[in-house]
């Protein structure tokens, strides 16, 4: 099990990465422990255009679900079981949590950035 200081690293590289949605939701599966298969016959490479694109889906078959992420346009598709899943959320809350916070840390900087336009500075009664 992951300790709380490996997640918030693996959050904070993550959040520093100027990358897409999408690429943050592979890396994410990926940490969570999703093997990566890269399809390579061509009835390999229809059927992975043919799942649901840059999306976690859910497919049980003989009673097992397992969890399937298609990204033909870069040739992968990631599988996970349930556990890799529920860890892959919580990956995804603490990333979405540190993302909350970068954001509203830049905001209050640029409010102080405000400085001089405070309350104080028009005087009473000046609404």
């Amino acid at each position: 099990m992951l300790t709380l200081k490996r997640l918030s690293l693996i959050a904070s590289i993550l959040c520093l990465s100027a990358c897409s949605t999408g690429q943050n939701k592979e890396r994410l599966l990926s940490a969570a422990g999703f093997r990566t298969v890269v399809p390579s016959t061509p009835t390999q490479i229809a059927q992975l255009k043919t799942l649901p694109q840059r999306q976690v889906v859910p497919v049980t078959k003989n009673g097992k679900t397992s969890f399937l992420f298609a990204d033909s346009a870069r040739n992968i598709l990631l599988i996970g079981n349930q556990n890799q899943y529920s860890q892959f959320q919580q990956y995804s809350l603490q990333y979405h949590l540190a993302q909350d916070k970068v954001e509203a840390a830049s905001l209050n900087a640029d409010a102080s950035e405000w400085g001089c336009w405070g309350g104080g500075f028009w005087g009473p009664g000046f609404y």
